[in-house]
């Protein structure tokens, strides 16, 4: 029977032409160094590098080991133009270091699940496969949203779904899976579906499955995917060579709104409060940003890869001169 690493989930980027696109002035450097933060099965870094010119080299990164080992037979006729590691988005500046890379042209970050890790039941991120409650990007690290979920107490599993699932009965569904019964906490996929869709009722008045924010509230939690995020915001000012580009794909308002807020920071002119009548500070903008709102997948790539759907798309060029 063969391993999990040989099969080969279908799979595609979302999004590629426009990103493509939007990092394509970057990736015609002489000796471009770009990265892909989100390495995956390797689809958005094989388009960059065929864009790019030979001497492009792509760092590649993933948390999830068996996604770097399907990224490398993927990328494998770039040779060493492609350079994978194992990492997350916090460690990113000690590779870059290790690679003596001081500034890189182009980075993408397409943030959220991978399909890959959806439609495999062992991983625990789908509800709609039953599995154990896992939910790690990385399952050689970390605690289990099973684990996290055994742990926490009914007011702090009631905040993270407010606040990281956006959850409107949050409480409610944290008393429901704090009631311990003769089986205790869930600790697999079906079971805190089940626990979730009799602590709020069925589909009613709702666009999504009724497990859908608990689910990525305690995905995000096990992940701490918000605060990896703020680190790959927070070191872009300093390794994004001048004139070089980054994209950014999100999948929910939670992610976006902190893209957004970043990216409107570096483009902002003027950084005086608001009770000032005049300009005072003499600011110059550090990026320009390419898609002033967020863009979005056509309806055409919807209707073909229905997981694209809720994708934003932001991109900058930075133009400060440090």
């Amino acid at each position: 029977m063969p391993s999990s690493t040989d099969r080969r989930p279908a799979h595609e980027p979302v999004m590629l032409a426009e990103i493509v696109d939007a990092l394509a002035p970057a990736l015609d450097k002489p000796g471009a160094r770009i990265v892909d933060v989100t390495l995956g099965l390797g689809g958005h870094s094989a388009a960059l590098l065929a864009a790019a010119r030979p001497d492009a080299q792509l760092l590649g990164l993933d948390r999830d080991p068996q996604a770097l080992a399907l990224a490398a037979r993927n990328l494998a006729t770039f040779g060493d133009r492609a350079i994978l590691r194992h990492a997350r988005f916090s460690d990113l500046a000690g590779v870059l270091d290790e690679l003596g890379w001081d500034r890189v042209d182009a980075i993408l970050a397409d943030l959220g699940v991978s399909s890959m890790q959806l439609d495999e039941a062992e991983r625990g991120f789908s509800f709609q496969r039953d599995g154990e409650l896992d939910m790690r990007m990385d399952p050689t690290r970390g605690e289990s949203a099973a684990d996290l979920l055994a742990r926490v107490t009914q007011g702090e599993l009631a905040d993270l779904l407010r606040d990281l699932g956006e959850e409107p009965e949050a409480r409610r569904i944290a008393r429901a899976l704090c009631r311990a019964g003769e089986e205790g906490r869930p600790r697999t996929t079906a079971a805190l579906r089940a626990a979730v869709v009799r602590a709020v009722g069925g589909r009613a008045h709702r666009r999504h499955d009724p497990a859908t924010l608990t689910f990525q509230a305690l995905r995000i939690a096990v992940n701490d995917e918000l605060g990896e995020l703020e680190s790959l915001l927070a070191l872009l000012p300093e390794r994004l060579a001048r004139g070089g580009r980054a994209a950014v794909l999100a999948y929910h308002s939670l992610e976006d709104r902190i893209v957004k807020q970043h990216f409107r920071g570096w483009s902002a002119r003027c950084v005086c409060p608001p009770e000032l009548p005049i300009c005072r500070c003499g600011g110059k903008a550090r990026a320009v940003r390419l898609t002033p709102g967020a863009a979005r997948p056509t309806a055409e790539e919807i209707a073909r890869n229905p997981r694209a759907r809720s994708a934003r798309l932001r991109a900058l060029e930075w133009v400060d001169e440090r």
